[in-house]
C-alpha cells in the first residue's frame, strides 16, 4: 500500500501507531470498522521494522484501512504523526491499537459538526458539574483552561475526540519532546485554542489496562514528559499572549498526573504477584527527579501524606 493509493475521499481518518501486538491490531480494526458512519479510513503507521501489521491488515477485505510500514523504529510520536500526514480527511481521531471507541462515535460528532460547524475540535468529556451529555460551546479564548483544568475536566481522551486536520498541523501535530506522556493532552488543549471547540459531556472511548500498557514501562520517560508538557503549553500560551491566565491550570493539570501515575505505579509493582522492588525504586527515583522541577515543587507536601497514607495501607494489607 502506497501513499498515494486513493479511493473515496473519506470524511475523517483514525490516525494509528502500532508495533509487534497483532492481536491488539486486529481486534481494533474489526472494532473501528462497526463504526455506524461509515465514511472513514484507519491509517496505520507500523514501526516495527519487519512489518508485522501487514499480515493483519490484509485479512481485512476493507479499502478503508491503509497499512504504511515506517521502516524502522521511529517512536510512537513521530509514527503518530507519520498516520496524521498519511490521512486524507479533513478530520482526525487519534487511537491507539488497544482502546476502543464506540461504535456510535463519528455518528455523533458529524452531527455536532453539521450543527456547530467551523471549530477545530468536537469531543466528549466528563465535565464537572454538567448533566449528562450537555453540550458546551468554548471558545478558543478559554479552550485550554476549561480543558487542563482538572476541577472542571475530569477525563479526557484523545480517541474520544474529533479534531479538524488543519488546526492539528497548525500547532505542530504531536510533540515529540522525548516522553509519550501527555502529549494527546497538550494537543487537545492546543488543538481547540485554535478555534474553539464543542465538548459534550459524555465519554466515546475508554482505556484497556493490561501489562504491556505505555504507562506501566518506560518510566524514566515520565521526568522528559513532566517537563516537555510544562515547556510546550507554557510557551504556546506565551505566544498566544495568555500564559498569566493558563499558568496555574497548568500546574495543576500536571500535579494531578504526577500523583495519580506516581500512585499507580507503585500499587501495581506492590500489589500480587508481582513486588517488584527494583521498579519501586525506580519510581522512587522519578519521583524524586519530578518533585525537583520548580514549578512541581508545590507538589511534595501532597506527596509526601500519600506516601505515608500508601506505606500504611501497604502494612495493613489492603493493597493488594
Amino acid at each position: 500500500m502506497s501513499d498515494t493509493d486513493m479511493n473515496e475521499m473519506p470524511w475523517a481518518s483514525f490516525c494509528m501507531s502500532t508495533y509487534k501486538r497483532p492481536g491488539f491490531l486486529k481486534t481494533q480494526i474489526e472494532s473501528l470498522l462497526q463504526q455506524t458512519f461509515r465514511n472513514f479510513e484507519i491509517v496505520i503507521s507500523d514501526n516495527d521494522p519487519d512489518a508485522s501489521g501487514k499480515a493483519i491488515v490484509e485479512t481485512f477485505n476493507d479499502l478503508r484501512v491503509k497499512y504504511f510500514p515506517n521502516g524502522e523504529n521511529l517512536g510512537m510520536v513521530k509514527s503518530f504523526n507519520k498516520s496524521i500526514d498519511r490521512a486524507r480527511s479533513e478530520f482526525i481521531v487519534m487511537v491507539t491499537d488497544d482502546d476502543p471507541v464506540d461504535p456510535q462515535f463519528l455518528s455523533f460528532v458529524h452531527g455536532l459538526v453539521k450543527q456547530y460547524p467551523g471549530h477545530s475540535l468536537y469531543a466528549g468529556f466528563k465535565r464537572k458539574g454538567k448533566r449528562e451529555e450537555e453540550v458546551e460551546l468554548l471558545n478558543k479564548n478559554v479552550f485550554l483552561r476549561e480543558i487542563l483544568d482538572t476541577g472542571k475536566t475530569t477525563k479526557l481522551l484523545w480517541s474520544s475526540c474529533l479534531l479538524r486536520k488543519e488546526a492539528l498541523v497548525k500547532i505542530g501535530k504531536l510533540a515529540d519532546y522525548g516522553g509519550g506522556h501527555l502529549v494527546d493532552h497538550a494537543m487537545i488543549s492546543m488543538t481547540g485554542s485554535i478555534n474553539g471547540g464543542v465538548v459534550v459531556n459524555k465519554m466515546y472511548s475508554d482505556v484497556v489496562l493490561h501489562e504491556t500498557n505505555y504507562t506501566k514501562s518506560n518510566l524514566p520517560v515520565y521526568p522528559l514528559s513532566c517537563i516537555g508538557f510544562y515547556n510546550l503549553v507554557s510557551t504556546f500560551c506565551k505566544e498566544n499572549n495568555s500564559f498569566r491566565e493558563n499558568e496555574v491550570v497548568i500546574k495543576k493539570h500536571l500535579h494531578k498526573w504526577f500523583i495519580d501515575c506516581m500512585f499507580n505505579l507503585r500499587r501495581f509493582y506492590s500489589a500480587g504477584n508481582i513486588k517488584d522492588q527494583k521498579r519501586i525504586k525506580e519510581v522512587d527515583s522519578i519521583a524524586k527527579q519530578i518533585m525537583e522541577f520548580p514549578f512541581m515543587k508545590n507538589i511534595i507536601p501532597k506527596y509526601k501524606v500519600k506516601y505515608f497514607i500508601f506505606w500504611i495501607k501497604m502494612k495493613l494489607g489492603m493493597i493488594k
